[in-house]
């Protein structure tokens, strides 16, 4: 496995949004460095011909339990445990986001997560804590304050200590106040953890937030930071709504045309033999036989017609629909049961019915003597 690295990508979620009951498999972290992700990353990733599981041989998420996931100059991740909550989440303890955020690989995927080694990268700002093992401070102090960093000591000459520098945060310059030796050689800014927020805030578009009263969150934030903020639960709801009612639009369309057709079919089946008949009708109608009778002499040959023509179409269609509805991620683009099939069919002999009798209607309003006189229907 260490000759192969892959991405986990996903969305940064408390882990105080799940509990034992959301496991599917696996456990709750008993320390902050343990994470739970949830199942729809791993298929995603198995149903991704590029990604590398194939060639690591992994097949499912049981065999990624227990493993490790590294992230740049932090601690080792741990997954525990797997939710199926239908969502990419990655669960992590809330005090770790913006470390994580920080320190992982920014991609075109999102948030990188290795189980290898990772490169280190251009001087970049970190938080000082991260480092206590592998820094020693040489002079100076800790930057204890927002905006304050400590730098490798063979910076001394053209950074000097409690001076300004060029690297910004939040369109602010850092301070130097100490300087330190690296075992690994670090030449990071470190800055206390508030700073590294800063950083993190200042350089992305966006944040999701949780809060505990969303109006006064929206109002407040509009006012008086005229910060622009998205209900995004309420948007995302709205556009689903929106692009269900387009499906479901198209679907009556497209299916209207179908039953217009069949019911145009079926309305020329039975006009074709009610013209062959129509001296039949007449000599019916003139010795005495109510309309009813002949009514029901027709919808026999329209139940008939419709057994033959519409029933294998019903049938084959429900049994294939049926078969594909078993598969994954499909299962819910369709519903087919028992109930849906009996309303279908009925409708089916409904509409036929109605349609079927339309030339018959006309008709039969007129006398048996004018049925004789005309061998055609207007």
């Amino acid at each position: 496995m260490s000759n192969y690295s892959f991405e986990l990508s996903g969305t940064l979620v408390s882990i105080d949004k799940i509990n034992e009951q959301s496991l599917i498999q696996g456990r709750m972290p008993q320390d902050e460095y343990e994470i739970v992700i949830d199942k729809r990353i791993i298929n995603n990733m198995l149903n991704d011909s590029f990604s590398s599981f194939a060639n690591m041989g992994i097949k499912s998420e049981d065999e990624l339990l227990d493993k490790i996931v590294t992230i740049n100059d932090m601690k080792d991740f741990k997954i525990v445990g797997f939710t199926n909550n239908g969502s990419e989440s990655i669960y992590v303890n809330k005090n770790l986001f913006i470390n994580i955020l920080n320190n992982s690989v920014q991609s075109q995927f999102g948030m990188g997560m290795y189980f290898t080694g990772q490169e280190e990268t251009n001087t970049s700002i970190k938080d000082y804590n991260l480092y206590l093992d592998d820094i020693t401070l040489t002079k100076g102090r800790m930057p204890q304050n927002d905006y304050e960093v400590i730098v490798n000591q063979i910076n001394q000459e053209e950074m000097k200590l409690n001076k300004q520098i060029n690297e910004k945060v939040n369109e602010k310059q850092l301070t130097v106040v100490g300087y330190y030796d690296s075992k690994t050689n670090r030449q990071d800014y470190l800055v206390n953890s508030n700073t590294v927020k800063y950083n993190v805030i200042s350089k992305n578009n966006g944040f999701m937030i949780y809060p505990k009263d969303k109006n006064l969150v929206l109002s407040q934030f509009k006012s008086e930071y005229q910060l622009n903020i998205i209900d995004r639960y309420e948007q995302d709801k709205q556009n689903y709504i929106k692009s269900k009612k387009q499906e479901i639009k198209s679907a009556i369309i497209f299916a209207s045309v179908i039953l217009i057709i069949s019911l145009i079919e079926i309305y020329l089946m039975i006009r074709s033999s009610f013209l062959s008949r129509i001296k039949e009708i007449g000599v019916l109608r003139a010795i005495g036989v109510k309309k009813r009778d002949i009514y029901k002499m027709f919808v026999g040959e329209i139940i008939s017609i419709t057994t033959m023509a519409s029933m294998p179409g019903i049938i084959l269609m429900s049994y294939i629909l049926g078969q594909v509805s078993k598969i994954p991620y499909v299962d819910r683009m369709f519903i087919i049961n028992f109930k849906t099939v009996g309303i279908s069919i009925l409708l089916v002999y409904a509409f036929n019915i109605i349609v079927g009798l339309l030339p018959l209607f006309k008709v039969l309003r007129k006398t048996p003597a004018k049925i004789l006189a005309r061998h055609d229907v207007e």
